[in-house]
This record gives C-alpha cells, sequence and structure tokens, in this order.
C-alpha cells in the first residue's frame, strides 16, 4: 500500500510580499501625518519613526532615504485625490454637469476637506518648487485634472449650445477649489464646506451667462 503523498508546502512569498506592503503604507502615512503636524523641513526621521511606532531601521529598510519616502508619500496623495475627485466619478455615460457637481461635492466632502488631510498638502508646497522629482508629480497631477475638468466644460459647452474657452474654465475651477481649500485650513472658521462647494458651483454658472 502506498503511503500517501505529502502535501505541498504552500509558499509564504505571498504573505511576504502582503506584509512588505503593509509595512510600507504604514510609514508612508506615518510620513504623511508628519508632514501635516511639523511641515517637510520639521519631518525628520526621528518624528517619522514616532508617528509610525517603529525604529529608525524599519525605515531604512523599506526606503533608501527620506527623500524616497516623502516622494512615495506625495504619490499616494496624488491617488488619493485622483480617486476621491476623479476615476471614482467620472463616466462617460453621465450628464456632464452632473458628473462636475459631483466632483465640487467630493472636493469639499469629509473624506478630502478635512484639517490634516489638507495640512499634508500645505506641507507639500514648501518642497515640491525644490525637488526635481516631486515637481515632475506636481505637474503630472496638475496636467492630468485640467484635461479632465476641460473635457467635462467641453462637454457642458455642447449640451447647451455656448462658446466657452473650456481650458480656462479648467484652471479657474481648480485653482478656485485650492485657494479655497487653503483659507480654510489657515481659518477653519472663515466658511464652510457647503459654503465653498457652492461658490464653486457659482463660479461654474457664471461662466455661462
Amino acid at each position: 500500500m502506498e503511503s500517501p503523498r505529502p502535501k505541498p508546502k504552500r509558499s509564504s512569498e505571498p504573505r511576504v510580499r502582503e506584509t512588505v506592503e503593509v509595512r510600507r503604507k504604514s510609514l508612508i502615512q506615518a510620513a504623511m501625518r508628519s508632514i501635516a503636524k511639523y511641515g517637510y523641513a520639521g519631518s525628520t526621521i526621528e518624528k517619522i519613526c514616532d508617528e509610525a511606532q517603529v525604529s529608525r531601521g524599519l525605515i531604512n529598510h523599506h526606503f533608501q532615504s527620506k527623500d524616497e519616502l516623502i516622494r512615495q508619500a506625495y504619490k499616494e496623495l496624488c491617488e488619493e485625490w485622483s480617486f476621491q475627485t476623479r476615476h471614482m466619478l467620472l463616466s462617460a455615460d453621465r450628464d456632464p454637469e452632473e458628473q462636475l457637481r459631483s466632483i465640487i461635492r467630493s472636493s469639499f466632502g469629509p473624506a478630502l476637506f478635512k484639517h490634516d488631510y489638507i495640512g499634508i498638502w500645505v506641507g507639500f508646497v514648501s518642497v515640491i518648487a525644490k525637488s526635481p522629482t516631486l515637481k515632475r508629480l506636481h505637474r503630472e497631477l496638475l496636467g492630468e485634472d485640467i484635461a479632465a475638468y476641460q473635457k467635462i466644460f467641453e462637454a457642458i459647452s455642447a449640451k447647451r449650445g455656448l462658446s466657452l474657452n473650456p481650458r480656462l474654465a479648467a484652471i479657474g475651477l481648480l485653482s478656485m477649489i485650492d485657494g479655497l481649500w487653503t483659507q480654510w485650513y489657515l481659518d477653519p472658521t472663515a466658511f464652510t464646506a457647503d459654503e465653498a462647494a457652492q461658490a464653486c458651483s457659482d463660479y461654474v454658472e457664471r461662466l455661462y451667462t
């Protein structure tokens, strides 16, 4: 009688890979929280370690330098913005005006319009101009946003049968959102999220009057 064949051992590689990814993401999020609290200059490796509650050696194991960790943090921040405002909302079969209203609502919704989250963006502003890598990521994000918003304004113009410069409209709306975010971060009592969203909606409507 043949003895039963031993069951093949399951590879631990997926579990190891998952653990590495989870740890990297945890460190990236800690870096983002540190930037929100202390700004870029104040976000030392020690501060990030304290935020993540890990040793310096773990950060050195997963990232070659503080700059690499910061770049990854900014990349994740950009991806979150894109997911919340564009990739999740835009659909070819949706009315373009509803698409734009959804983006505005999301920009001032609870997932994005919160002090800590906006503080991360503000913290990055001081270093983007000095970092070629971050500058490139910022340029790519802005270019993608302008193109996406411009496409929506083109569709709205075609629907209403009105003439409008869609690129300038896109730049104007993005700049308005950015400005409202910054002003609210500096003084959260200045206006509410609903008022900010309404101001953007009114801006869009005035473009077509």
